[in-house]
């Protein structure tokens, strides 16, 4: 099997990032797997890690798509299926989009993973009421357009949840499109990393010097405007003088959100980490009490809340965000644009505690979907 993907999380720590590594690792138990990325700066072209093949394309900008990505990864991607043994080809998001005219597939089945689509992109930017995203929806328009000859290429298409299905099938690319068929499948948390760890709870409370006792909300993503981390803060204001926020992300909004937290008195209740490694989040999730997703955005189903519930901590999000079948109370949707209704949301998670066991239902587990993907890309029932 073959991946293509812009970004791992060599390149960057990111929900993104993470789901498509964790897929590569998973799907080693179900055939010899083989990535195609971007550059990564310090590290060999290619290697091996977890027992993954690891092809970081030469002269490629690490992370972004580019015209030497679209040209190098359609060159790569020739070759390997020149050379025989490919079953399937998944594509992370648009990553294999400029070899999907290749004359010779040898058989290769071809795999979208779809997080999100055009349409969705360009209804969030338009209903934000914020000028720079407006101004740069007509990057979408051309995307759909890009989208609209893509994906009749495909085999399959994975939305990656019902959101993402319904604005795949739905007008207007429901109708521009003839589709190919689109499956359903969550992306997967690795249980044996993201679980109820008392202890390492512990540790993580003590490194960050978190009063005991206290409650703890945590961010876990980009300080990027579309995440709306103000928010947050606000919302942490709102709240008892007890309760602390645990930012762990960097992004171009830092210096405006530690700015806000001084105006609104609460800089010594919130830490902000920057980058956290990848091996460190469990730790962190464990250790608190409820996470926050307040992106005005609307969001599939970010990695952050699943991996949230695994480590038995409950989820407050904005409606923006798509619900998690099975999670019931678990995950709380409210208006995030209301902070009444946000610190209300809050306090009610708080007063009904953290869970000791796992809330994640099963089918969110990496195991059951990796072996999914394995069926698609091989063609099995």
């Amino acid at each position: 099997m073959l991946v293509l993907t812009r970004g791992l999380p060599l390149h960057h720590v990111g929900g993104m990032e993470s789901v498509a590594w964790d897929l590569c690792r998973a799907l080693t138990a179900h055939a010899e797997v083989g990535v195609l990325t971007t550059g990564v700066p310090g590290r060999p072209e290619r290697c091996a890690l977890e027992g993954v093949d690891v092809h970081a394309l030469a002269g490629t900008a690490p992370g972004r798509y580019s015209r030497a990505w679209w040209r190098a990864s359609r060159s790569a991607l020739a070759a390997e299926l020149a050379r025989g043994g490919v079953g399937g080809v998944l594509s992370v998001s648009a990553a294999a989009h400029s070899a999907l005219d290749l004359p010779a597939r040898a058989g290769a089945r071809l795999v979208l993973q779809a997080h999100g689509t055009s349409v969705a992109e360009l209804t969030s930017k338009l209903t934000s009421r914020r000028v720079r995203p407006v101004l740069t929806s007509v990057r979408n328009v051309s995307g759909l357009l890009r989208d609209v000859r893509a994906y009749r290429r495909f085999d399959d298409v994975v939305a990656v949840g019902p959101a993402v299905a319904a604005s795949l099938t739905a007008p207007p690319l429901g109708r521009l499109v003839a589709m190919p068929p689109v499956h359903v499948l969550a992306n997967g948390v690795d249980t044996t990393a993201f679980r109820p760890d008392p202890a390492a709870a512990a540790a993580a409370r003590r490194e960050l010097a978190l009063p005991p006792g206290a409650p703890v909300l945590l961010v876990a993503g980009r300080l990027h405007p579309q995440k709306r981390v103000d928010r947050s803060l606000r919302c942490l204001a709102a709240l008892d003088g007890e309760a602390h926020l645990v930012l762990a992300g960097d992004g171009p909004q830092e210096r405006e959100l530690r700015a806000l937290a001084g105006e609104l008195g609460v800089a010594h209740r919130v830490r902000f980490l920057g980058a956290v490694a990848r091996e460190r989040l469990p730790a962190l999730t464990a250790a608190a009490d409820a996470s926050l997703l307040t992106s005005q955005w609307r969001e599939g189903l970010p990695m952050a809340v699943l991996e949230s519930l695994a480590c038995g901590t409950p989820v407050v999000a904005a409606r923006t965000t798509a619900p998690v079948d099975g999670a019931g109370e678990a995950v709380r949707r409210v208006d995030a644009g209301d902070p009444g209704a946000l610190a209300a949301a809050v306090r009610s998670v708080l007063a009904a505690g953290r869970s000791p066991r796992s809330l994640l239902p099963a089918r969110y587990e990496l195991r059951g979907v990796a072996a999914a993907y394995a069926r698609l890309l091989t063609g099995a029932p």
